[in-house]
């Protein structure tokens, strides 16, 4: 019998309002501890500053957003970026944003961005490529070849 058969998955089963209706309970916030408990209160701390005229909103965003990502990529070891890789991240995928979305032309990037015209076009590259891995194949063009 495997661990499996064992154990059933239930993360699927969590219901996030419930989990987040309970996290103002001080006995639930004193069993968060380090990277969770950290990530809460930079998230509402930057919401804070952004919703300053509710910031019971912004805490509980704050949560709703660390929750969905722990939900999400929970279990995993990830790399987190920050300074000039970070900024780097940011500024690649508000361009694609623009390319993509706004039709906004590779010179008038190249203005925007204050790039140069290859660093535009390498970075759409790198997006799209990004941007195709994460998309479904509706096709079946990544099984096989085509006939």
């Amino acid at each position: 019998m495997s661990n499996g058969e064992l154990f059933e998955n239930d993360a699927d089963k969590l219901d996030p309002a419930r989990v987040l209706a309970n996290m103002d309970d001080p006995a639930i916030k004193h069993r968060w501890e380090g990277t969770l408990k950290e990530m809460v209160e930079i998230a509402e701390a930057e919401l804070v500053q952004r919703l300053a005229d509710n910031p019971e909103q912004a805490a509980e965003l704050a949560r709703a957003v660390v929750f969905a990502i722990c939900n999400t990529m929970g279990g995993s070891v990830l790399y987190l970026p920050r300074g000039t890789a970070l900024q780097n991240a940011i500024r690649d995928a508000a361009l694609f944003r623009d390319w993509r979305d706004h039709n906004i032309g590779p010179l008038e990037l190249v203005r925007k961005y204050k790039i140069t015209s290859p660093t535009v076009y390498a970075i759409i590259a790198r997006q799209r490529a990004l941007h195709r891995r994460n998309e479904p194949d509706l096709f079946g063009f990544g099984e096989g070849t085509l006939h």
